[in-house]
């Protein structure tokens, strides 16, 4: 089974998530993707996140029905910290795969080298880039040390959409117009939430 793996804090899930989805399925020929949600992802234990579990949760819910290759997957919901490596590595046996790949954007990506248990992520992982708009030129440099670190990886041809979960955050308690950057089912759901 050719799968990747989707980890991200989705608050809340919204377009630019589901185009790199759709991208990576069919730039790579995949079966499945599995959409991780990672509530305390190390990278953002500090970070002020105003959309509760429950609703991240109901909001996936409703964007991942529309696709049979798409899947929630709950499992770091009982860890303290979201490692990957833990979820890689029961994946890995779950689904009887040696390689996942794992969908990121460029500036995870640029930061692995920081990750927990890297060098075992490196060796299981390929990873699939998304490009981000204003692509800066101090990336291209972060990029080649990657390439010299034995990192498999692969850009994926997506369309860089300058949507971030925290600027719909922005957007909605600003009472700004932020709708068409969600799923409709998702918005009506996103806009009742506190």
């Amino acid at each position: 089974m050719n799968i990747a793996i989707f980890p991200g804090s989705f608050s809340p899930v919204h377009i630019g998530h589901l185009m790199l989805a759709e991208t990576a399925l069919l730039q790579f020929n995949l079966d499945k993707i599995v959409f991780i949600l990672s509530p305390n992802p190390p990278n953002k234990l500090n970070q002020n996140n105003s959309l509760s579990l429950e609703h991240r949760i109901k909001l996936l819910d409703i964007a991942l029905k529309t696709n049979k290759n798409f899947k929630l997957d709950l499992r770091e919901l009982d860890r303290d910290i979201s490692y990957t490596i833990f979820s890689l590595k029961e994946i890995q046996a779950e689904y009887k795969v040696k390689k996942i790949k794992m969908i990121l954007g460029l500036d995870s990506f640029l930061s692995l080298s920081t990750w927990h248990c890297i060098d075992e992520i490196k060796d299981i992982c390929e990873f699939l880039v998304a490009k981000r708009p204003n692509y800066q030129p101090e990336a291209e440099t972060k990029e080649k040390s990657l390439n010299n670190l034995g990192f498999n990886w692969a850009w994926l041809n997506n369309l860089p959409l300058p949507i971030s979960s925290s600027l719909i955050r922005q957007l909605k308690a600003e009472k700004a117009a932020y709708r068409y950057l969600l799923p409709a089912e998702v918005y009506e759901a996103y806009a009742k939430a506190d």
